[in-house]
C-alpha cells in the first residue's frame, strides 16, 4: 500500500535525514536544539509531500468514530514515566485524528486543529484535500507499533513505525476497495515533533522514511 496517510503528513524530504535520532546535546539559547528536526517544526510547510490501553483510562480523552472497516491500532503500553506517557497519549490523539480524516475525508475536523498544527497541519490538510479530490478515502486497519519519546526542554519528539499492511483507498463514488500487494512500502518508520501548548502536546512536524526495513514485519 503506498502511503496515503503518514506520506500526507510528512513534510518536506531531506536526503540522509535520520529518523531515530537521540537527543543532540548542545543549546542555543533557543530552547530548541535539543530535539533534532524541532527548530522547523513552527514553519510553513511547502505544499508539495495488541491495541494500547493507553487512551482508556482518560475520562477527557476525545471520542474518535471511525467508519465502518476502518481501524487504527498502537502496540505496546506506557512508559512509567508520567510526562513521557502524556507525550504518547496526545500523540495517539493526533495519530487517529490524522487517520479520521483520512477515514471521512474531512480535513477539518476539530480534533484534528488541535491536535496537528503548524507545518504538520498545513501539510496534512493540504495533501488529504488532493487525495479526497482524486475520489478516495482509506480504510482497513493501521498499526502503530515501537513508539518512543525523546524529552527536551521545550519540545518533545515520537519516533515509531507504521504499518499500512492492511490499509488501503476505498472509491468514494463506487464504494471499491482498491487492494494492493505486499511490498515494502507499507512499512514506514516517522519521528513527530511536539510542542505543549495550553495543556495539550500537538504535532507541529513530521519526517518520514517509507520502505524502512527498521519496521518491517
Amino acid at each position: 500500500m503506498s502511503l496515503f496517510m503518514r506520506g500526507a503528513i510528512a513534510t518536506v524530504a531531506v536526503s540522509g535525514l535520520v529518523l531515530l535520532s537521540a537527543c543532540g546535546g548542545g543549546d542555543d539559547g533557543s530552547g530548541e536544539g535539543d530535539i533534532e528536526g524541532a527548530k522547523d517544526g513552527g514553519k510553513s510547510a511547502s505544499a508539495s509531500a495488541s491495541a494500547s490501553a493507553s487512551v482508556s483510562g482518560d475520562p477527557d480523552a476525545p471520542k474518535f468514530h471511525f467508519p465502518k472497516g476502518f481501524d487504527v491500532v498502537f502496540e505496546g503500553g506506557m512508559t512509567g514515566d508520567p510526562e513521557k506517557d502524556e507525550v504518547l497519549r496526545d500523540h495517539e490523539y493526533a495519530t487517529k485524528a490524522i487517520s479520521l480524516s483520512y477515514a471521512t475525508g474531512d480535513p477539518d475536523l476539530p480534533v484534528a486543529n488541535k491536535y496537528v498544527q503548524d507545518a504538520a497541519g498545513e501539510t496534512f490538510r493540504y495533501n488529504l484535500k488532493k487525495y479526497r479530490k482524486s475520489g478516495k478515502v482509506s480504510t482497513g486497519t493501521t498499526r502503530y507499533y515501537d513508539r518512543k519519546v525523546e524529552l527536551g526542554k521545550k519540545k518533545a519528539a515520537v519516533t515509531f513505525c507504521e504499518s499500512q499492511r492492511d490499509a488501503f483507498a476505498k472509491m468514494v463514488d463506487t464504494g471499491k476497495v482498491i487492494r494492493t500487494e505486499p511490498s515494502p512500502s507499507d512499512f514506514t518508520s516517522v519521528k513527530d515533533i511536539l510542542e505543549k501548548r495550553g495543556g495539550t502536546w500537538v504535532v507541529i512536524s513530521s519526517s518520514a522514511k517509507g520502505s524502512d526495513e527498521k519496521c518491517a514485519r
